[in-house]
C-alpha cells in the first residue's frame, strides 16, 4: 500500500472516528436532557433534537393517526397549498399541535410525541417548547372535535357524496383514479377516519352552521391556513365543494386520506379517533 493511499484511509477513519463521537455526544446530551430538561445545557433544542428527527416523529405520528388536523395541515404543506415557509408547516409547529399540553391535541401517549413529552416537561428550558413561533395553530380543531362535528353533519346528510382521489397500488399505470364516495357511511362513534375530510367539505359552504364551530374558531385565530379554513359566509357565493376541480388545494385536501393509504377507511390502525 503507498503512502497515500495509506494517508487517505487514515484520513477517512479520523473523520468517522470524529462523526461517531459527535453522535455520541449528541446521544448522550438527549439523553440527559430528557431525563432533566431544566438543564442549562437544553436550552438550545437543536442540539440534541434536531429538524430531521422532529421530522422523523411527525412521520410516526401521522402514519400512526393520519386523519389529525396537524397531519392536513402537513398534507397542505407537503403538497404546495400552503408554502413551506408558512409558520404552520414547520416540524415543531405540528410536532407541537399533536403533543403540547398547552398549544395541542396532548396526544402524548403517542410514540411520536415521546421525546416532546419528555424534554417538554413542567420547568423545561428547551427554547422550542416555549417558542410562540413554534407552536401549532391556536385553538386547532381536534380529532375528537372533528369527530363529533362529522357526525353532526352526517346526521343531516347521510347520504353526502365526495370526490375522493384514490390510488391503487395494484393499478401498474399507477393512475390516481377519482370517484365519488359516500364518506358518512363509514363515520361512526366507534371510527371516523374522514371527519377532517367531512368537516370541510360540510363547512366549506356555510362556516356559521353549528357542527362548524371549532373549525371557524381554528380560522379566526389562525391566519395563512389557506385551504384548511376555505369557506363561505351567509350570503356569498357557495362552491361546489363535491366537484372541485383536480387542480385545486381543497381537492387535497378532501382527498389526503386516500391518496395517502390506500382504502384506509378498511384499515385497522391501533388508535381509533
Amino acid at each position: 500500500m503507498s503512502q497515500r493511499m495509506a494517508s487517505k484511509m487514515m484520513a477517512k477513519m479520523m473523520v468517522l472516528v470524529v462523526l461517531m463521537m459527535i453522535h455520541s455526544a449528541v446521544g448522550a446530551l438527549i439523553d440527559d436532557c430528557k431525563a432533566d430538561p431544566t438543564n442549562v445545557e437544553c436550552a438550545n433544542s437543536a442540539d440534541f433534537y434536531n429538524d430531521s428527527a422532529v421530522a422523523a416523529d411527525v412521520q410516526n405520528l401521522c402514519n400512526a393517526m393520519s386523519w389529525m388536523p396537524s397531519c392536513t395541515i402537513r398534507e397542505l404543506c407537503e403538497d404546495g397549498a400552503l408554502p413551506e415557509s408558512s409558520v404552520h408547516c414547520g416540524n415543531w409547529n405540528l410536532l407541537s399541535g399533536v403533543c403540547s399540553t398547552k398549544y395541542g391535541e396532548v396526544m402524548q401517549g403517542m410514540g411520536g410525541c415521546t421525546t416532546y413529552k419528555m424534554i417538554c416537561a413542567e420547568g423545561s428550558v428547551v427554547d422550542s417548547c416555549s417558542d410562540a413561533a413554534k407552536q401549532g395553530p391556536v385553538e386547532l380543531i381536534t380529532t375528537a372535535e372533528a369527530k363529533t362535528a362529522a357526525l353532526a353533519y352526517c346526521a343531516a346528510n347521510p347520504d353526502t357524496e365526495i370526490m375522493i382521489e384514490h390510488h391503487d397500488e395494484a393499478d401498474h399505470d399507477h393512475m390516481h383514479r377519482r370517484h365519488l364516495h359516500k364518506v358518512c357511511e363509514e363515520c361512526t362513534e366507534m371510527r371516523c377516519t374522514l371527519a377532517v375530510t367531512i368537516v370541510l367539505h360540510g363547512c366549506m359552504a356555510d362556516i356559521t352552521q353549528s357542527f362548524c364551530t371549532e373549525l371557524k374558531a381554528t380560522c379566526d385565530a389562525n391566519q395563512n391556513l389557506g385551504e384548511f379554513c376555505a369557506f363561505s359566509e351567509p350570503g356569498s357565493s357557495k362552491p361546489d365543494s363535491s366537484a372541485a376541480p383536480r387542480s385545486s388545494s381543497v381537492m387535497l385536501v378532501l382527498s389526503f386520506m386516500s391518496s395517502l393509504m390506500p382504502a384506509i377507511w378498511l384499515w385497522p390502525q391501533a388508535s381509533s379517533p
